[in-house]
C-alpha cells in the first residue's frame, strides 16, 4: 500500500514538473515571438540599430533571430558583422536559403569571390531550375576571373531564362574579351530579338563590329542609336573611329571636337585631329594635333604620334622639326624604317650629307623589308658613290 501511495506521489511530481517546464517553454517562446515582433517592427520603420539592440536579448542559437542580426547588420554596411550570424545559421541548418543567400551577396561585398562562388553552387544544387542562382555563379566567377566557368553558367542562365538581357550582355561582353566576335554576334542577336531596344546589347554589338572592321554597320548602328538617345562619349569615340577608317574625316574632326568639348582631352583624340587635318590640306593643325598627341602620350602609341608629327612637318618643308620628330619616334621604338625617313630628311636639308649616308646605312644594315625604301637608299648611296 505504502508502495503504491510513493508511486503516486512520484507521478504527481513528474506531472508538476512537465507542467513547470512546459510553461516554462512557453515562456520562452513567448519572450522569443515578442522579441522577433518588436524587431520586426523597428526594421520595418528602418531602425535597425535599435532592433539589434532587442535581437541581443533573444536566443543566440535561434535562427530566426540570427537571421535578423545579419539582415540588421547587412542593411547597416556591417559586412563582418553580418557574415557571422548568417555563418552561424548554416550551422544549425546547410541548406537555409536565406542563409546562403545573404553570405554569397556579402562574401562578393568583400571581393572574397571564392566563398560567394561556393554559397551560389551551393545554392543552385538545391534548385536547378532557378536561373537567377545560375546567374550569380556567372557573375561571380566572372569577378573572380574564371572567364570559362562564368560563360559555362551564363549559357546556363540563358538556356532556363532567354529573356535575362543582363545574362546576355554579361556573356557577350566574356566573349568579347576572348575576341569570340562571330559568337558575340549570335548571343547579341538573339537577345536583341527578345528586347530589341536595350542600349547595351545595341552597344556590344556595334563594339564586335568596330573590331571585326564592319565599320559601315558601326556607323549605321551608332547613328541609329543617336537618334534615340542623348550623345555620349563612348558613341562619338565608336563614331569617330569608324569614319576614320572609312576616310570620312570632316565627320572625324566633328566627332573628336565633341569629345574636347566635354573635356575629354587623351592622346589619341589629338592623332585623329592630326591625321583627319592632314587629311584634309591643313598641314599647320594638323602639326599643333600630333605635338599635342605626342606630349600627351605615355604609351606604345608614342612612336606613331611622333611619326606622324615628322611626316606633317616635312609635308611644309620644315626639315629640322621633322628631323627632330622622326629621332624622338626612333627613340621610343628603335623601329627600323625610321632610320630611313631620318635619312631623307638630312639628305635633303644638309649640303654635308655624311649624317645622310651614316643613316642611310644603318637603315641598310637592318632587317626592314619595305622594298620601296630599300631600293630608294640604295640609288642614294650609289649617287654619292657609297654602294
Amino acid at each position: 500500500m505504502k508502495l503504491k501511495k510513493n508511486s503516486i506521489l512520484l507521478i504527481v511530481l513528474c506531472s508538476l514538473w512537465i507542467t513547470a517546464v512546459s510553461q516554462n517553454i512557453d515562456t520562452i517562446a513567448n519572450e522569443q515571438d515578442d522579441i522577433i515582433y518588436q524587431a520586426d517592427s523597428l526594421m520595418a520603420n528602418y531602425k535597425f540599430e535599435r532592433a539589434l539592440i532587442i535581437l541581443a536579448k533573444g536566443d543566440s542559437l535561434d535562427k530566426d533571430i540570427l537571421l535578423r542580426i545579419g539582415r540588421c547588420n547587412f542593411l547597416l554596411g556591417a559586412s563582418n558583422a553580418a557574415i557571422r550570424p548568417y555563418e552561424r545559421v548554416l550551422q544549425l541548418d546547410s541548406v537555409n536559403v536565406t542563409a546562403l543567400n545573404q553570405l554569397g551577396s556579402l562574401y562578393a561585398r568583400n571581393a572574397d569571390y571564392e566563398n560567394a562562388l561556393s554559397c551560389f553552387v551551393h545554392l543552385t544544387r538545391l534548385d536547378s531550375t532557378s536561373s537567377y542562382y545560375c546567374k550569380q555563379v556567372g557573375t561571380m566567377a566572372s569577378r573572380a576571373a574564371d572567364k570559362l566557368t562564368a560563360i559555362y553558367w551564363f549559357r546556363k542562365t540563358l538556356d532556363l531564362n532567354p529573356r535575362d538581357s543582363e545574362a546576355s550582355l554579361a556573356l557577350g561582353n566574356l566573349l568579347m574579351d576572348l575576341e569570340a566576335y562571330d559568337q558575340v554576334d549570335v548571343v547579341v542577336e538573339e537577345a536583341l530579338a527578345v528586347d530589341p531596344q536595350f542600349k547595351p546589347l545595341l552597344l556590344l554589338q556595334a563594339s564586335s563590329w568596330l573590331k571585326q572592321q564592319d565599320y559601315e554597320s558601326v556607323i549605321i548602328s551608332i547613328n541609329n542609336l543617336l537618334e534615340n538617345s542623348d550623345t555620349t562619349a563612348v558613341y562619338a569615340r565608336m563614331l569617330g573611329i569608324s569614319y576614320f577608317r572609312t576616310q570620312d574625316y570632316n565627320k572625324v574632326i566633328a566627332c573628336m571636337k565633341f569629345l574636347l568639348s566635354n573635356l575629354y582631352a587623351q592622346d589619341w583624340i589629338y592623332f585623329y585631329m592630326g591625321v583627319a587635318s592632314r587629311e584634309l590640306g591643313d598641314v599647320n593643325a594638323s602639326i599643333t594635333w600630333f605635338r599635342l598627341a605626342a606630349q600627351e602620350s605615355i604609351s606604345s602609341n608614342t612612336k606613331t604620334y611622333y611619326s606622324h608629327l615628322g611626316q606633317s612637318y616635312e609635308d611644309v618643308g620644315n626639315y629640322t622639326q621633322a628631323i627632330k620628330a622622326y629621332r624622338a619616334a626612333y627613340n621610343y621604338s628603335k623601329d627600323n624604317i625610321l632610320l630611313y625617313h631620318l635619312a631623307r630628311n638630312y639628305d635633303v636639308y644638309y649640303k654635308d650629307k655624311a649624317t645622310a649616308l651614316e643613316y642611310y646605312k644603318k637603315y641598310l644594315e637592318s632587317d626592314d623589308t619595305v622594298r620601296l625604301a630599300r631600293e630608294y637608299a640604295k640609288q642614294r648611296l650609289a649617287d654619292m658613290g657609297e654602294f
